[in-house]
């Protein structure tokens, strides 16, 4: 629960000292009341109370109740992530996220070149996985450069260009895959979400998660970075 900075300076030092208890005792404020609180602090009642109409409440019993709807809120939250990571764990045991994956390695296997294209934050998950492949004895090369030259691959090869889908750079990857395409690459795209008609446009598309999974209000890496990891595990097996 969060308070402005335009509240709190205006608060005096008796008022201040119920700031402090509030903040420090969130849960503990909801079994009390203003008289319980104020003898807590060494206030009087009235100061409780001006406190709390500084704070923009119309009383010490609207405080409690937005007390109480902020953890309620928490709760759902928290819940929400459990049913995102619930979610991602069925996901990544289904037959068909094991056999995109499996499909996925095969076409890496026979490759006889093979890079990976990540924009903006995805970057450096492609640097990440390309230096994991390597290592692995599987030559990859990460890029984030859309003005990269691509060769044309020659006929009796074949050249696999992993994309990791990110929808900020929507417009960049679809022109992205027809310079791939137009040059006769395998590409296989990974996403955290459906991304439609991009779908059509790959060879392959593998879905690291059901659904974009959060951790509180921020977008997690994790199914991205598991497939990421699980892919190159399939590929060295």
């Amino acid at each position: 629960m969060r308070f402005a900075y335009s509240q709190v300076e205006n608060l005096n030092e008796a008022e201040m000292c119920v700031y402090n208890y509030v903040v420090k005792n969130l849960k503990h404020i909801l079994n009390l009341s203003v008289r319980e609180l104020a003898d807590e602090v060494h206030v009087s009642t009235a100061t409780v109370m001006r406190f709390c109409k500084k704070m923009g409440y119309s009383g010490f019993s609207e405080l409690k109740y937005k007390i109480k709807e902020f953890y309620e809120q928490q709760d759902q939250e928290d819940n929400y992530e459990i049913n995102d990571i619930e979610g991602f764990v069925e996901h990544i045991k289904s037959n068909d996220y094991l056999d995109r994956l499996k499909k996925a390695a095969d076409l890496i296997k026979c490759a006889d070149s093979f890079q990976i294209l990540g924009l903006g934050v995805c970057r450096d998950i492609a640097k990440y996985t390309a230096r994991r492949f390597c290592r692995a004895g599987v030559y990859c090369y990460g890029t984030d450069d859309v003005n990269y030259p691509i060769l044309e691959v020659p006929e009796g090869t074949h050249s696999v260009i992993l994309i990791i889908y990110n929808d900020f750079y929507q417009k960049v990857i679809f022109d992205q895959i027809n310079r791939y395409k137009s040059k006769n690459y395998t590409i296989i795209m990974i996403s955290l979400a459906h991304v439609g008609k991009f779908s059509q446009l790959c060879d392959l598309t593998i879905y690291a998660s059901n659904g974009i999974m959060k951790v509180g209000q921020v977008e997690s890496g994790v199914p991205m970075l598991y497939t990421l990891e699980k892919l190159t595990d399939e590929v060295i097996k």
